[in-house]
Parts: structure tokens; C-alpha cells; sequence
């Protein structure tokens, strides 16, 4: 299994986003290039050490994933997963691939996460969380101008 599938598999894990990242055709093939470039950014943005764990999960992910029969996505797995050491040191890394696939922003370190301070994923319009609450992105919209001065 190559790098790509086991980060878009474990982001689908973790998110809960599986139907969208992994089963659509189509959408599988908007978010393969998203899933490389947030992959990039984590791993770019973390410490060394950080980084380390966070290699750590996917290989800890990647070693599950490849039992025979495959194990489905889903719960069962994600607590399997969740009572592996390699999860929980780096639980931290975790949340920044649930934040960076629904907010499309996430952090570097610990310190950044108590002071508010967010890094940009690059795909905010795409961002998971626009379609759970019903609007698009804010300060994005493909509708034509002036659509807001008109009652539904």
C-alpha cells in the first residue's frame, strides 16, 4: 500500500469522511492530489519529533490495514487503532488531519493549539465542514453577485 492510499484510508478513519474521501469515483479523484498536498503540510509543519510520531501512526495504521481479509473502515478499526501506543503518542498529529480535512487549517505544535494559532491547508473552500453546516465556505460562493440581497 503506498504512502497516499494509507493517509487518505487513515484520514478517512479518523474523520469519519470515508464516502467522500474513498468510495466516490469522482470525488476519490478531487481528493487524492488535496490528501498528497495535506500530507506534505503536516509532515512540513511538524517538529522532527512530532513528524516521527506522526510516521509512526501511518505505519501503525498501514500494518492494520494489511490483515487478511482487509479490516472495513469503521469503528471496530478506529478502536483498534486508538489502543495502539503509536496513536496515543501521537494523538496530537491525529487531531491536525481531522482539522485539516474538515477546517482545512490545523497546528504545527502544542503551543500554537493553546495560543489559537492556525496554519492554512490550502483547500479552504473544500474544506468537510461546509456541508455538514449547510452554507458554502465563507467569502466563497457560486452564485452570481448581489444573490445575498434577494429573500429565498
Amino acid at each position: 500500500m503506498d504512502d497516499k492510499l494509507v493517509f487518505m484510508e487513515l484520514s478517512a478513519l479518523l474523520t469519519g469522511l470515508k464516502q467522500q474521501i474513498l468510495d466516490d469515483p469522482e470525488d476519490r479523484k478531487l481528493f487524492e492530489p488535496i490528501a498528497e498536498e495535506y500530507q506534505r503540510r503536516l509532515s512540513g509543519a511538524f517538529s522532527p519529533e512530532l513528524d516521527k510520531l506522526f510516521n509512526n501512526l501511518l505505519v501503525a495504521y498501514k500494518t492494520l490495514a494489511a490483515a487478511t481479509p482487509k479490516p472495513a473502515i469503521d469503528d471496530a478499526l478506529l478502536a483498534t487503532l486508538q489502543a495502539k501506543q503509536e496513536f496515543t503518542d501521537a494523538e496530537f498529529a491525529a487531531k491536525q488531519i481531522v482539522n485539516i480535512w474538515y477546517f482545512s487549517q490545523f497546528h504545527a505544535n502544542e503551543d500554537d493549539e493553546k495560543n489559537g494559532r492556525f496554519l492554512d491547508g490550502g483547500f479552504y473552500e473544500r474544506g468537510a465542514v461546509w456541508p455538514l453546516i449547510k452554507t458554502h465556505p465563507i467569502g466563497f460562493s457560486n452564485q452570481p453577485s448581489g444573490y445575498w440581497s434577494t429573500r429565498p
